[in-house]
């Protein structure tokens, strides 16, 4: 018998989260764009353009979110649950993609001899979208702890790294600033382009993280916690009902959780009523914290193991 909650899980606030985080990344996105080109910075024009991308997988997020609260249909009958993880994966590719050319992009700046950049004008700029992204960050986050939203919690992640690259450009337009007009002037024109370098080379764990979660996911590898947590369970309900085996098998697909537990009878067991096995079901039900959203639970009782 399988149980599934049938509460509806919050996407309305969830997709307001997500429109509204779009819209503040490309208002973000056209400001560094212009600042970049009008300050003759790449390192800015690399901001703009990597919250350009951010707007855009929170688009396809926000997409994915709608399918998902539309439930499950007859082509799909689990649900939408799997775009999850797999919006996740290309949000790591694409943003992993984005810190190389970064980097390569630095590494050819240094090379050719540096960039001259307005520093003063830079420094603003780059300081006051970085207190604004370190809060947009902060915000969400909460959102997606809140929700249990893999969709907020990667977007929340974009947040914190476009707060960090802002503030990395801050510290090297302040830096650039003060080694003009001193005795290390001819070093300021490559503090642009090697704070691109470093930059990339400290965001890259980031989307690598984002990358190994949602692979776990997508090779529907057994969370360590949960597995444990129903192997637990399965095994003090099996000796409190004097079942002589049982068996238990977990995997998550993005927020959704398939939970299945088999029971085996000893042998001679007399037969047990359904009100019975239903009471084990509702016992184990409680006992993972209730039927949440998006959560799966099968409990299955046989007499012969070959069945679990």
């Amino acid at each position: 018998m399988t149980l599934q909650s049938t509460t509806p899980h919050p996407s309305a606030r969830e997709e307001r989260l997500l429109a509204t985080s779009m819209a503040t990344t490309i208002v973000f996105a056209v400001a560094s764009i212009g600042f970049g080109l009008w300050l003759g910075s790449k390192s800015v024009t690399f901001d703009g353009f990597y919250d350009l991308i951010d707007a855009a997988m929170t688009a396809i997020a926000l997409l994915t979110v709608r399918l998902i609260a539309r439930g499950d249909d007859r082509r799909f009958q689990y649900g939408y649950w799997h775009l999850e993880p797999m919006l996740a994966l290309l949000n790591g590719l694409v943003l992993s993609f984005a810190c190389a050319y970064a980097f390569l992009d630095g590494l050819n700046g240094l090379l050719a001899g540096g960039r001259n950049v307005q520093f003063g004008l830079g420094a603003v700029y780059a300081g006051a979208s970085s207190v604004l992204s370190f809060g947009m960050f902060a915000y969400v986050r909460s959102s997606a702890r809140h929700l249990n939203s893999q969709m907020l919690d990667v977007d929340s992640r974009s947040w914190l790294m476009g707060g960090v690259l802002s503030a990395a450009l801050c510290l090297s337009f302040l830096i650039g600033r003060a080694l003009t007009g001193s005795g290390a002037e001819w070093m300021a024109p490559y503090v642009d382009p090697m704070i691109l370098v470093i930059v990339a080379v400290c965001l890259a764990p980031f989307p690598a993280l984002t990358l190994w979660r949602a692979s776990q996911d997508i090779l529907m590898i057994a969370p360590t916690a949960l597995d444990q947590q129903v192997r637990e369970l399965a095994a003090e309900v099996a000796a409190r009902y004097g079942f002589s085996g049982y068996s238990s098998h977990v995997v998550r697909s993005g927020r959704q959780q398939f939970i299945e537990i088999g029971f085996v009878a000893p042998s001679g067991q007399t037969t047990m009523s359904f009100e019975q096995l239903d009471t084990i079901r509702r016992e184990i039900a409680l006992a993972m914290g209730g039927l949440n959203p998006g959560y799966w639970l099968t409990v299955d009782f046989t007499a012969d193991e070959r069945w679990i």
